[in-house]
């Protein structure tokens, strides 16, 4: 296969990791090609540049609208020329195109990215997905395919074939790897720093900073790269402040951290606790092993005084009974039964499921809380947010991604429209802690109203507009453009349950942390502002908010739904501009079981699927049965 090695080099700075990947392409074979890569990266990386790599040339990359881009790319290909175009399919799924690489050609594809981490109850996470799982592909198939992928484009995921990468069985490598490092600045005390997906070392540098790498130098990509690092409680901070300067040199931006005091319980009402669990196929494995235990450990939190329910979903959707039921022993006993017999295998129907929950009567005088336990590996997120925004009502949404490599795009978005929280559970060792920090949330009260106004200094364009609801110990992060002043106070209000709530943040640049990737990530918070207004307006709303997301993203540098990176060397390399198009497959995510989803019969794509594995059977030693394709509707 083309793509040889993979390496990422992270530094994180405070709540801020600027990344570089750098993609390795060889053709071993004896004709040109052009290999294309769908590949995944944080689901909020704010990507700005790329460049590619011959011997000792670099070829830069220029940012366009998206159609224009591939014009230019297209155009570069048939022309015989070198040419490299990065697009966004997903805000985590992205694909490399890389033409006319010729035989015995070594081509290297450099992204940069930047984004900020997620804090939570003391604890910095970073997360480096590795793999993009095969996804499950509602609808009915469309004539044409927009992509090399193995699914067909459908009424429901109109781009599904630009998000199904061919995958490779795992009995047959196909010599891809990756190599990671971290250089870690936390600007706190650590307590700890742990893996909990992969064995690390840790060195220790200069000024208190560490570097985090591999143990084994190289490892296969078949699952996300987790790093933990813990605070020592005593150093917990009231706020952070981040500044860079901007590209005007008369604006300055910022990304304010402020974690607000503990507020104290007041009387805990009745809940109404509905719990969704995944029984698809990609769940099988050590997925549904961990979804089982973490229901579990969810069954014991309940209170005699509130009511619960559990449906499980996959090709359709069943439940533990027909209407919530009192948290009585004899009943939780009855659950817990059920939870253990629970088995894995058939699709991800998630939307008949949640629509069906989300529209049951609610119980007077209890509050309904939804806790969806998934993988989130399916293709159709966009009608799963429309659902949410419409049929909600006053439940809240609480997100639990499990897994390997989990679509955590899906996760987290589906608890910011939830107004819940998104809990990440990767190992099954840490099941009980992760529950016990997402019941505690529930548990606690909720800032709610929540407003955020500044003395001092003129601050603008301050993302997200609308803030949402703060949970415990979750830090409240805004990004913003500083028009006028340096130092000042940040006025907090909101509202906890019936009471009004307010603190005051010092707002002082001249102890801020320098970073230069905070322009571009309130860059990106913008376009992600206007891509959710995107998503709640019509047609002629939409085209509006496209024009300014393309415009925003191209004075940025933004790789966005509508805007991509083409570099193009202006040298023509393959006189005959016919190269064939490889698509790199991929590996099937750790813990997953190929017959469970790749093994069920052909649903219509297999012309697509022989297509591609024709052309990749151009390169010597690549045989049949090192692809296999999951069918388009069904696992």
């Amino acid at each position: 296969m083309p793509l040889v090695h993979t390496d990422a080099t992270l530094d994180v700075r405070g709540l801020v990791a600027a990344a570089t990947v750098t993609q390795q392409y060889v053709n071993s074979s004896t004709a040109p090609i052009e290999a294309v890569y769908i590949f995944p990266l944080p689901h909020d990386a704010a990507v700005y540049d790329m460049e590619i790599r011959i011997g000792n040339r670099v070829i830069r990359s220029v940012i366009h609208e998206r159609e224009e881009a591939k014009r230019v790319y297209e155009a570069a290909k048939s022309e015989g020329k070198r040419a490299a175009l990065v697009e966004e399919e997903r805000p985590n799924i992205f694909t490399a195109s890389v033409a006319n690489i010729m035989p015995n050609d070594r081509i290297d594809v450099r992204l940069l990215y930047v984004e900020s981490l997620r804090w939570e109850k003391g604890r910095m996470r970073l997360i480096f997905p590795m793999v993009v799982g095969p996804r499950y592909i509602p609808g009915t198939e469309a004539v044409d395919h927009v992509g090399t992928g193995w699914a067909a484009d459908t009424d429901a995921v109109p781009d599904a074939s630009r998000i199904t990468p061919v995958v490779r069985n795992p009995e047959n490598r196909s010599g891809h790897d990756i190599s990671l490092g971290v250089d870690l600045d936390s600007g706190f005390e650590a307590a700890s720093i742990t893996c909990v997906s992969h064995a690390v070392s840790v060195r220790r540098l200069a000024n208190g900073r560490q570097h985090v790498a591999l143990a084994t130098g190289v490892t296969i990509p078949n699952k996300d790269f987790i790093l933990e690092v813990q605070q020592e409680e005593s150093t917990q901070p009231k706020a952070a402040l981040f500044l860079s300067p901007g590209s005007d040199s008369a604006e300055t931006h910022f990304l304010l951290a402020a974690f607000p005091p503990t507020v104290q319980p007041s009387e805990r009402m009745p809940v109404e606790m509905l719990y969704m669990i995944d029984v698809s196929g990609s769940m099988a494995g050590t997925s549904i092993e961990q979804a089982r235990e973490a229901l579990l450990q969810a069954l014991d939190r309940l209170r005699p005084s509130d009511r619960f329910g559990i449906l499980q979903f996959s090709n359709d959707y069943r439940e533990f009974r027909s209407a919530p039921l009192p948290a009585t022993p004899e009943n939780l006993e009855a659950a817990r039964d059920y939870v253990h017999r629970l088995v894995a295998g058939g699709g991800t129907e998630m939307l008949p499921a949640l629509l069906h929950l989300m529209r049951q009567p609610e119980i007077p005088g209890y509050l309904r809380h939804i806790v969806l336990l998934t993988d989130g590996d399916l293709g159709n997120e966009e009608q799963i947010f429309a659902a949410l925004r419409h049929d909600l009502g006053g439940a809240r949404l609480y997100t639990v991604a499990i897994g390997s490599a989990p679509n955590l795009f899906l996760a987290t978005k589906m608890a910011q429209f939830g107004r819940g929280t998104f809990t990440h559970i990767a190992d099954i060792n840490e099941i009980r802690a992760q529950m016990t920090q997402l019941f505690e949330s529930i548990e606690s009260p909720v800032l709610t109203d929540v407003k955020l106004s500044f003395e001092g200094v003129q601050v603008a364009e301050e993302y997200p507009e609308r803030v949402p609801d703060l949970f415990e110990r979750q830090p409240l992060l805004i990004f913003g453009r500083i028009s006028k002043g340096r130092v000042g106070k940040a006025h907090l209000t909101a509202r906890a349950g019936n009471d009004p709530y307010e603190t005051t943040i010092d707002f002082d640049s001249s102890r801020a942390t320098f970073h230069p990737g905070i322009t571009t990530l309130w860059a990106r918070q913008h376009v992600e502002d206007l891509i959710d207004r995107w998503r709640q307006t019509d047609e002629n709303g939409q085209a509006e908010i496209r024009a300014k997301v393309i415009a925003h993203a191209i004075r940025y540098r933004l790789v966005t739904r509508f805007t991509s990176l083409v570099a193009v060397e202006e040298v023509v390399v393959n006189a005959g501009g016919r190269p064939s198009t490889v698509p790199v497959p991929t590996e099937l995510p750790a813990g997953w079981q190929m017959d469970k989803v790749l093994g069920a019969p052909a649903t219509g794509t297999a012309d697509a699927f022989l297509e591609a594995l024709g052309v990749a059977l151009l390169f010597a030693g690549i045989v049949l049965l090192c692809l296999v394709r999951k069918p388009g509707g069904v696992w």
